[in-house]
């Protein structure tokens, strides 16, 4: 593979005729980074194993669960991979200045996260309405989507930055760490965002509710006007550019969770799958989030010429996920039945769990590697900004496919 930074590196290479090679350097950046992830998805696996009364007591919370989940790797993701791109082509600069790609980018994630946490409330709640689903109220949905959205997106744009100055000082290449490490971060501060959201709002009356709900929407307005009015023109391409793009894979995200609710019964009677399924969905997030991280880079520094198929140029990157896949997989089913064991729930054994998220896996990662080169380069193709569009929309159908995938598998097997 051509690197994306100009250094002597030492590799791993497949095939002698091929000569693929892959820098070792990337193999290190990312499994540190899986581990690092799989270590603060299991938080987020343990939260969600804790909340059975909750899920129980609100009907239909989860189709917000998994778009709330996933809007934080998506808009924080997006942003890892703008500023990567950034890195890679010399533009990155640790300057807060009003004016900076760093600032802009940070305004344009705040932004983002206000509208479109809004947005997912009300897109759960037309879910619900529409499809039947027993579930709770539009403001619940509205206030618990906000009040969570926006805790857990102060943290994670902590983590984004910090990931990205460290990766500038230390010369990293961010694109093998920032998906994976900013994904974990949404799943792990995302659910305890959304319970104390919950409890937050739990005792007060609904008066006080549908203030708040009018307080929202009025931020949601004054958001829109701002960024109308900005002369801050990185942060609106990004603004503009992103809107659609995050609706749309709210929507397809909340079918991931309309998927799992349809099964919640299971689940819920075997809480360790619980456990499983924030480990299992951002893993595969992770891996889309590396390669299209990558691709964009290539596209933006010139590494290859997208074409209807893929190049040799890049086979290495396609090659680089499985490699990840063969031991990040077999890895989620242990540790997901590991705390289980420890927390004392209802578990359907070590080899079922393992058999599950590995074949669920494997399954799934073919369509992160084929969806993955295709969304970049139409994304460069259509003259959009891949960074704004690929780990969205990657994201939202890895999502949908990953959880088809988890529960068909867990059918399969006769757990549920």
């Amino acid at each position: 593979m051509t690197e994306l930074r100009e250094e002597s590196v030492e590799t791993i290479s497949f095939g002698e005729s091929l000569r693929y090679h892959i820098p070792l350097s990337t193999l290190k950046e990312g499994f540190f980074s899986l581990s690092i992830m799989s270590l603060m998805s299991l938080v987020a696996g343990v939260v969600l194993g804790m909340m059975i009364d909750v899920l129980q007591a609100l009907p239909g919370l989860f189709l917000l669960i998994t778009p709330a989940i996933g809007m934080r790797g998506n808009i924080f993701g997006a942003m890892g991979s703008r500023l990567g791109t950034a890195l890679h082509t010399g533009m990155f600069s640790t300057s807060l200045k009003n004016n900076s790609i760093l600032t802009q980018n940070i305004y344009a994630s705040m932004i983002n996260t206000v509208l479109i946490s809004f947005a997912l409330g009300m897109i759960a709640w037309l879910f619900a309405m529409l499809l039947r689903i027993e579930s709770i109220g539009v403001v619940e949905f509205v206030l618990i989507s906000m009040i969570g959205g926006i805790i857990s997106s102060i943290f994670v744009l902590l983590i984004t930055v910090g990931v990205a100055v460290m990766g500038y000082k230390r010369d990293w290449d961010i694109d093998n760490i920032s998906a994976p490490i900013i994904t974990a971060a949404g799943d792990m501060i995302t659910l305890p965002a959304l319970f104390i959201a919950i409890i937050l709002i739990g005792n007060e009356s609904s008066t006080l509710h549908n203030i708040l709900f009018i307080l929202f929407a009025i931020l949601a307005v004054l958001n829109i006007i701002v960024t109308i009015a900005s002369k801050l023109d990185i942060m609106k391409r990004i603004i503009y550019e992103s809107i659609p793009v995050l609706l749309l894979a709210g929507v397809m995200s909340t079918a991931a969770g309309i998927i799992i609710n349809s099964k919640l019964e299971g689940f819920l009677a075997v809480p360790a799958l619980l456990v499983m399924v924030p480990l299992f969905l951002e893993k595969n997030n992770a891996l889309g989030g590396i390669l299209t991280s990558r691709l964009s880079s290539m596209l933006h520094t010139g590494l290859f010429n997208p074409g209807i198929l893929p190049g040799k140029e890049i086979l290495p990157n396609v090659l680089l996920i499985y490699i990840y896949s063969i031991v990040i997989f077999p890895l989620v089913g242990v540790m997901a039945f590991a705390v289980s064991v420890l927390m004392k729930i209802e578990t359907p054994g070590l080899v079922n769990m393992v058999f599950i998220s590995t074949a669920a896996g494997f399954i799934a990662v073919a369509v992160v590697n084929v969806i993955g080169y295709y969304i970049a380069i139409s994304a460069y193709k259509l003259r959009l900004d891949p960074d704004n569009h690929c780990i969205p929309m990657m994201s939202s159908i890895i999502d949908a496919f990953s959880a088809i995938c988890l529960v068909g598998m867990i059918m399969v097997v006769g757990i549920i």
